[in-house]
């Protein structure tokens, strides 16, 4: 039986898919804070990578952070997961981490799917860091936001599925969270292969660490028949969460759940 954790989604973005950033300030965020104060894992995120937003520099990315700055480095009540794929924002963060001698875990969530010397420094340093490796198959970082242009739509079911292994065979080791990236650089029909055999995926690895990543996803939407709109938003989460249920007694080891609403 697999351990969930919930993993909640902090977008500090004015463009994010999701609809839930836009009018985000300090206070705003002072008061998700509290209301999230029992979820284990939160995940701040300050660059949408849905495919319809054009890339971000370094630079404007952690002016978008800067304003709640010391809101991310004072929390202290469990896992900060920094969603980036720019290795500069994860070091800066890491370095405050440093500073503070903070203790509670920091992870780097990177979209990228890209294994490279800036992973392995990030790891290489004592401390309470790990790292989520991603299935994109986007040529470089900078192009990560592009998934969709880079899809192996060829291939059949059992193809993709063996390519997924092998993807992340080399990397399924110690302080390293894999992630199949529902959304990214699959068609409909894969990201639902990839679900529906998460289980197995995790047992042919043989590895406890996992993220499990779908809460309001396009795809999610199209197989329930919703649309992005805020009248639909809270039946999308209740289908997120439902399919959770049904699928999770299939799986094993930890798996973080990463959702727009922890609460629900």
């Amino acid at each position: 039986m697999a351990n969930l954790k919930m993993m909640g989604v902090i977008n500090i973005t004015p463009n994010s898919f999701s609809g839930d950033s836009a009018s985000l300030t300090p206070d705003i965020l002072a008061s998700k804070l509290l209301t999230f104060k029992e979820v284990p894992i939160l995940d701040f995120g300050a660059e949408s990578t849905a495919p319809m937003n054009a890339p971000i520099s370094y630079d404007e990315e952690l002016s978008r952070f800067a304003p709640y700055l010391d809101q991310i480095l004072s929390w202290d009540k469990g896992v900060v997961s920094i969603d980036t794929y720019h290795p500069e924002t994860i070091s800066f963060f890491q370095k405050e981490w440093m500073k503070r001698s903070k203790r509670n875990p920091l992870v780097w969530n990177d979209v990228s799917g890209k294994w490279d010397d800036e992973v392995e420094r990030f790891l290489s340093i004592s401390g309470p860091y790990s790292y989520v490796f991603s299935h994109n198959l986007a040529p470089t970082r900078s192009e990560s936001g592009t998934h969709m242009k880079f899809t192996a739509d060829q291939l059949t079911k059992e193809e993709f599925f063996q390519g997924l292994v092998e993807y992340f065979r080399p990397y399924a080791r110690p302080r390293v969270i894999l992630d199949p990236c529902f959304g990214f650089s699959k068609t409909y029909e894969q990201n639902w292969e990839a679900i529906e055999r998460f289980g197995e995926l995790q047992k042919t690895l043989n590895h406890d660490r996992w993220l499990f990543g779908i809460s309001r996803k396009s795809f999610l939407r199209q197989k329930y028949g919703l649309t992005n709109s805020m009248e639909d938003r809270d039946l999308l989460d209740q289908h997120h969460m439902a399919e959770v249920q049904r699928l999770s007694p299939h799986w094993m080891g930890e798996v973080w759940i990463r959702t727009h609403r922890p609460l629900l």
